[in-house]
């Protein structure tokens, strides 16, 4: 299968989400974009931030011409430098937090002994602290709430966590920490209603990966033994199940996404 094909389908429609309240960090482009839409194919309602406000608006403006009757806001927003600004001002202006996807995120390729102290903390600010961040913030609101709902964190991890591969070292072990901040605070908070899971990608081809590397990432995918690379759509599917009453016994789990990938 090409990579263009890997692209085609549309995020599956159902009510399983109807009227819930959403929040995707990272929620303009590629992964975080496929769930919010998948969200949104499942009912919620749906807050995206990122740093970017172009690209936040065009993802607004494609959502609400997708699901006219669902709410859509956007917030410009850094998870990382200030996250506690951004938190701050999610408070003043969401009604409910019932989801909260954790998906910002970055690394770089860079071989162990050229990684750079700003490299290391960067990564480190944004995929781990500010990750933390996000969760306790979606904790509190939610464990505050005290009415009974399944609500859910989702953490979006990588399938670099489970494997070794060169050139990823702090993205790797940020992504590894994450995986073990999902099993503690899953623990902690299993009795009040909320539920904590990571989903774990493998190889995405998203519009980005396609337009600037499609011959690497053609490359790449030769490695996945069902043939093609994941796309959002198929992260979507797995968020919409994590996050929804269908999983409502499910937390601290890890669910891998990779089309047989990290099976070697």
């Amino acid at each position: 299968m090409s990579v263009q094909a890997a692209q085609d389908g549309e995020a599956a429609r159902s009510d399983v989400l109807a009227g819930r309240e959403a929040v995707i960090t990272g929620g303009s482009k590629g992964i975080g974009l496929g769930i919010a839409d998948a969200l949104m194919a499942a009912g919620a309602h749906v807050t995206l931030t990122a740093r970017g406000a172009g690209q936040l608006t065009a993802a607004a403006e494609t959502l609400r011409a997708r699901y006219p009757g669902q709410e859509v806001r956007t917030m410009v927003g850094d998870t990382a430098g200030a996250c506690e600004a951004t938190l701050a001002r999610l408070d003043a202006i969401l009604p409910a937090v019932d989801v909260v996807v954790a998906n910002a995120g970055w690394g770089n390729i860079r071989s162990f002994l050229e990684i750079t102290g700003q490299d290391w903390d960067d990564i480190v600010a944004l995929n781990l602290t500010g990750t933390f961040r996000v969760m306790q913030w979606a904790a509190r609101r939610m464990v505050a709430a005290d009415d009974g709902a399944d609500r859910a964190i989702l953490v979006v991890s990588s399938i670099r966590a489970l494997g070794a591969r060169v050139g990823t070292a702090p993205y790797a072990a940020t992504k590894a920490a994450l995986n073990q901040l999902v099993r503690v605070a899953a623990l902690e908070l299993a009795g009040t209603g909320v539920r904590v899971n990571a989903l774990s990608p493998g190889i995405t081809a998203t519009p980005m990966s396609i337009e600037q590397n499609p011959q690497v990432l053609a490359a790449m995918t030769q490695s996945v033994p069902m043939g093609r690379a994941g796309t959002p759509v198929d992260m979507g599917a797995a968020a919409v199940f994590l996050c929804s009453p269908q999983a409502r016994f499910v937390t601290g789990a890890n669910l891998v996404v990779d089309g047989g990938e990290s099976l070697k």
